[in-house]
């Protein structure tokens, strides 16, 4: 029996450089001055934090707030891995209390992430939403082949639509695809409009 043969993937655009990944996906290491300025909350934000009632579950609900505000994503941790943060913030607002840090359910951490949300009026990049980036993708290669520029555009618009950005092998996808379109629909214009001859022409050039 013949041995079938898949066709290879292909290969994802390499849109931006690492530093520029982790500054846009990367969780926050804050300096002195940054812990400052995004641990510092005002009554709004911390009265929709006041519903987690146990001094753990506020922590990591503060901690999420403040990230969220400096890279309008949500990230997976474990107290003890960002404790720098934890003791600035038990410094802050708790300073008469001391409590053990334990870890946090699942459905508490999705919790604070929809009043994180609702706080900031933003959304999740669901599938409705993503049709429309898709197209928005569309609309921006049809202007420039580059896929940074098409990278930009999207980012731009998920931050004025207030959308929680999709993964950064999500947005390398889409806009992979959209480039492959645009060069596809170019070639059938081409195909169309031009004679034989004219296309030999510009296939020696």
């Amino acid at each position: 029996m013949p041995v079938q043969v898949l066709p290879a993937t292909p290969k994802r655009l390499r849109i931006l450089g690492d530093e520029e990944i982790e500054a846009l996906y990367g969780r926050p290491r804050f300096t002195s001055d940054e812990r400052q300025e995004y641990f510092a909350f005002a009554p709004p934000e911390l009265a929709a934090l006041a519903q987690f009632s146990s001094r753990p579950s506020r922590l990591y609900s503060m901690v999420q707030l403040g990230y969220f505000k400096a890279r309008q994503q949500f990230f997976v941790f474990r107290l003890r891995e960002v404790d720098e943060d934890i003791r600035y913030l038990q410094e802050r607002y708790f300073p008469t209390i001391r409590f053990q840090a334990v870890e946090i359910a699942k459905g508490t951490r999705l919790k604070q992430q929809r009043a994180i949300l609702a706080l900031f009026h933003y959304r999740y990049c669901d599938a409705a939403a993503r049709q429309h980036v898709t197209a928005k993708a569309q609309q921006a290669a049809r202007v420039c082949a580059k896929p940074v520029y098409v990278f930009r555009e999207l980012w731009q618009y998920l931050t004025t639509q207030r959308l929680v950005a999709p993964g950064y092998t999500v947005l390398q996808e889409m806009i992979g695809q959209a480039l492959t379109a645009e060069q596809q629909r170019l070639s059938t214009v081409v195909r169309t409009h031009l004679q034989p001859a004219d296309i030999a022409a510009f296939q020696r050039l």
